[in-house]
């Protein structure tokens, strides 16, 4: 479903604490200019990627162009302007950032116009988690990050292996530092700088959350709309969840709670056995704990049980 087309994402410098990348916060003051602007041409709430997580990262690399073309030296050692040596690096990431976000490139159709909501590329790159697929490290590293894995090799070409140690480039470190690269640096699955595309979707969802939105779980859904239209107003009124109903909610309390909501679930016959699977389809479980949410105890608390049956009692009026 597409949610909005031509839309830009602003960042406005407010007073916020940062992460140097030395890891240590530093609370900067606000100046309230705009800082950082990333357009799309099409926002799609199906998105496999949190469309932040891409966001960010663009926002990141236009800050290191913009510090490294103050900082580049306009004369070379021989006095001749535009010291295109130096500038390569620039050059470099300028020229990718127009390939980076899927959402912005479209095929020309026959009158030369380009149809961005078709999505074409973003397709494409879905394709590439389809079954039987062996993929590169960056293919896998794009495809994490939300990027356009589909311009590798071509429009993006000599993208760094970042599976070794961290880079001296800025850019090229922060991509190094991500999440998403670390957990990929780090995994099993990775053979030979190679990792199948089953294995990228485990790693992406079971052991991770980079796929927010990997499952199809709006057509998984099977409970009773209207009823889980009211759970979702009950747990949003408790404070328990975020999220719009036709988007996965997340879980913002003890995760002994969530369990024991699936469990009074259950025995109330709004969801079928074994429904922490199906509660999966409307609730995220945030937590990398390996124990599945189905072993998890019950709260030890009282004061954290009674608001779990209000809302059961509520729900079954």
């Amino acid at each position: 479903m597409i949610i909005k087309t031509n839309y830009v994402f602003t960042f406005i410098n407010t007073a916020k604490n940062t992460i140097n990348q030395k890891n240590e916060k530093i609370l900067t003051n606000g100046t309230g200019e705009i800082t950082c602007e990333v357009p799309f041409k099409v926002v799609d709430d199906s998105r496999k990627v949190d469309i932040y997580t891409t966001v960010i990262l663009i926002c990141e690399i236009k800050h290191w162009i913009k510090v490294l073309s103050e900082t580049t030296p306009k004369r070379n050692k021989k006095g001749f302007l535009n010291n295109e040596l130096a500038r390569l690096p620039i050059n470099k990431w300028e020229h990718w950032l127009g390939y980076l976000i899927p959402e912005n490139r479209a095929l020309s159709e026959i009158d030369f116009t380009a149809d961005f909501k078709k999505q074409h590329f973003v397709k494409l790159n879905y394709k590439l988690l389809e079954d039987n697929n062996l993929l590169s490290y960056n293919q896998a590293l794009f495809l994490l990050l939300g990027l356009n894995a589909i311009e590798l090799d071509d429009n993006i070409t000599d993208f760094p292996v970042l599976n070794g140690t961290r880079p001296s480039k800025p850019i090229e470190s922060y991509f190094w530092y991500t999440d998403q690269n670390q957990a990929l640096k780090h995994s099993a699955f990775v053979v030979d700088g190679k990792i199948t595309s089953e294995n990228l979707v485990i790693l992406a969802t079971k052991e991770n959350n980079f796929f927010t939105k990997y499952n199809d779980y709006l057509a998984s859904r099977t409970i009773d709309e209207a009823t889980m239209k009211k759970l979702n107003k009950l747990l949003k009124d408790n404070n328990f969840i975020t999220g719009k109903f036709n988007e996965l909610w997340q879980w913002k309390a003890d995760r002994s709670q969530l369990a024991y909501l699936a469990r009074c679930l259950e025995i109330k016959k709004i969801l079928p056995k074994n429904c922490h699977k199906e509660l999966a389809n409307y609730i995220q479980d945030s937590s990398k704990a390996k124990k599945q949410l189905k072993d998890v105890e019950d709260p030890k608390s009282q004061q954290n049980i009674n608001p779990i049956d209000s809302i059961i009692k509520q729900l079954t009026q």
